[in-house]
This record gives C-alpha cells, structure tokens and sequence, in this order.
C-alpha cells in the first residue's frame, strides 16, 4: 500500500509512527462500537490519520439534542432524521477518501458482535450502555482482540486500552487471512472489563446525560483519549502504550492515570474461565430504553426489504387515529417510516421503523416503559 507522504508528513514524523507505522494503520481495520458523543470523535480522528477500513455500528437517528456534542452532524442530518451510522459514512466520505466506512444501522447485541467484530485489528468502545459493553467485552475476549474501552458523563471522563490475555502470544492470523496488526506477549496482557466490574450497574446506579449532563469537551477528551490508544496501538505497538486507565475531572481539573497490571481476576468468569454470558444469550435484546430520550427500541424479527417497509407505511397510514403525514426516507443501506399516532385520547406516539441491511428497529417515543412499546407496536403494526 502506498503512502500518502504529503498528507501524513507531520503524524510520520512521529516516534515510532514514519511510514512503516503509517503504512500498518492503512491495512487496518478497526470497528467503532457505537457513533454518538464518542463515537463520532474516534472516527473522525482514525479516518483522518489514515486507517483503512471503519466499521461503524450504531442504532440510533441524530437528533437535534445530538449536535451539541456530536461532532460529524449537522443540523440538515437532524432535521432528515438520519441514522447515525449513514450520517457519519457520507462526513467521513469528505474527510478521508482513502477509509473504506462500512456503516450498519443495528443494534448490537450477543447475535452479531461477533460477525461485525470479525476481522478487525481492534475494537472501540463508544456504547452508552454496560450491557452492550459486556457484550464488546466478551467478543474482544473470545476473539483475542484489543478494546479501547472508554466513557464521559458530566465533567468527567475515562478511558483504557485492554489487552486480553487471550490475545497473548498469537501467531493466527485473522478468519478472513489477514495478518494480525496487534501482538502482545502474556507479560502485556491486562484485565478484561470483567475483571474490572463483575456485575453490571444496578438499575438507576450510574448517571446518565439526561440525569447529569455532559460536557462535549469531557466526550472530546474521552474520545480522543480513545483514538490516541487505537492508533498508537496500531501503528507502535503494545509495547510503547502504558497499561493505564486514565481519569479526568473537568470541575477541578485534574488528570490522573492508574496502572491496570495487578488488576487482572485470575477468577474472572469471562477472560479466565472463558464463560460468555452475553454472547451466548439467545437472539438481540427486545427492547430497550434510549439514553437520554424518552423512547424505546424495540428489536423486531426479520429483515425487511422495500416491499415490507411499504406495508408498514401503508399500516400506518390506514390507523384510523393517525395525526399527521407518513415521513419516508432513504440513507444510503438503510430506509425509514416515521409517523405520530395518537394511541388514545391524551397520548401522541412518534413511531419509527428503520429497515436496514441487517436488522429491523422500531423506535417508540414518548414511552420509557418496554411493555406500553410493545403494545403500541403490537396495536398499530401488528408485531
């Protein structure tokens, strides 16, 4: 692969990186895990420096609260709605001809981490969720794959790189026949997300941006604290990256890292004993409730085609107690119906299905109760 000296000149000249580096992060291809707050700084960041492929996953639409934080959208992508994944492909586009962007409207779930995981040098983690995070986790595990694993609420923010020690000492290449860009000894591995949080944050536990907050320079921090892992790691080496998690707090400006080498669980269900619970879990989530949102998606069974999403809309338009127009659009892999049904005399609903390549998604608004979702869906499309 050639390199774009011109392009890249001040990143080669780098300790460690200059074109052998450089070239490594061309034949890379690294999977970004969720195209929000972080997820949009990470992209940017590893398009720009020349990675060669991104695999971006994401479920959600942008949204006019997104673009105070979320740094590849504009307001035309809100007021379409876009799928975020769709809207980040088209910016990179513009940013670095030369990334391949592979975008997948989903929901990422123990069904396909695996297949959308498959091949990649590295993971990023840019979720919003600890139960979608365990899931990376257990892939990255299972796979032997580095996780950049990394989070921001408020004024405050984390991020790691993590090394399992399945991934130590492998020689394999990758299913497909590439090579492995990443390699560590056993003396480098780290503690996996398990080893650090046993057990997922009980219900109301943790803030969330619409209980606490967020900055969007505690998430540009974040992110690019994540990027700075992901291409050091790939263009360096574990060797020359500390095994760190690094903290921050912006309301007493402070910065710490701590060491992750004594961390690790020699008893941990999932790097030790290799039990994946997530990935193992039958079939995606049904539903779950959107951060920061008063929404819910729901996961339905099947993939439909242009002729399925019509029957939808056709569905919608025919509920007697629709209030106002059946919206259609078009994102590139991915099409949407998007109407407001009034579900009795006081309630409003927003629907929107989103049919993509790989996955069907309902988004219910107005509701953060599961079951009131599933029966709008069930009432209005029969589902």
């Amino acid at each position: 692969m050639t390199v774009d000296a011109a392009r890249f000149q001040r990143q080669m000249q780098l300790p460690r990186f200059g074109a052998e580096g450089q070239g490594r992060l061309g034949r890379a291809r690294v999977l970004v895990a969720g195209c929000g707050a972080l997820g949009t700084v990470v992209a940017e960041q590893l398009a720009r420096a020349g990675v060669g492929t991104l695999v971006v996953v994401d479920r959600d639409l942008v949204e006019w609260s997104n673009l105070q934080r979320q740094t590849l959208f504009t307001e035309a992508d809100a007021r379409r709605c876009v799928p975020k994944a769709e809207a980040a492909k088209a910016r990179l586009a513009q940013v670095h001809g030369g990334t391949v962007v592979r975008a997948f409207v989903d929901d990422l779930c123990g069904a396909n981490a695996p297949r959308y995981a498959s091949g990649a040098d590295l993971i990023v983690d840019c979720l919003d969720n600890f139960e979608t995070r365990f899931v990376l986790n257990e892939c990255a595990v299972k796979l032997g794959l580095p996780l950049v694993y990394g989070g921001a609420i408020s004024l405050r923010g984390m991020a790691a790189a993590l090394l399992p020690r399945t991934g130590a000492d492998r020689e394999d290449a990758h299913a497909d026949g590439r090579e492995r860009l990443v390699r560590w000894p056993a003396s480098l591995a780290t503690p996996c997300l398990r080893c650090l949080m046993p057990e997922s944050p009980a219900a109301g536990e943790l803030e969330t941006c619409e209980t606490a907050g967020v900055l969007a320079s505690a998430c540009g921090i974040v992110g690019s604290l994540e990027a700075a892992f992901a291409l050091r790691l790939l263009a360096e080496g574990p060797l020359e990256v500390p095994a760190a998690l690094v903290r921050f707090d912006l309301g007493s400006m402070r910065f710490d890292a701590s060491s992750l080498a004594s961390a690790i669980d020699d008893a941990c269900p999932c790097c030790a004993q290799l039990v994946f619970t997530h990935l193992d879990s039958v079939g995606s989530p049904r539903a779950r409730v959107l951060c920061g949102r008063n929404a819910v998606e729901l996961s339905i069974d099947g993939v439909l085609d242009e002729t399925g999403l019509e029957r939808i809309a056709q569905r919608l338009a025919s509920f007697g107690r629709a209030a106002g127009e059946i919206v259609r659009r078009s994102h590139g892999a991915t099409a949407s119906v998007q109407a407001s049904v009034q579900i009795d005399t006081d309630t409003t609903t927003s629907i929107t299905v989103l049919a993509g390549e790989a996955a069907t998604l309902a988004i219910v608004e107005g509701t953060t109760d599961p079951e009131r979702a599933r029966m709008i869906i069930a009432r209005v499309l029969g589902m």
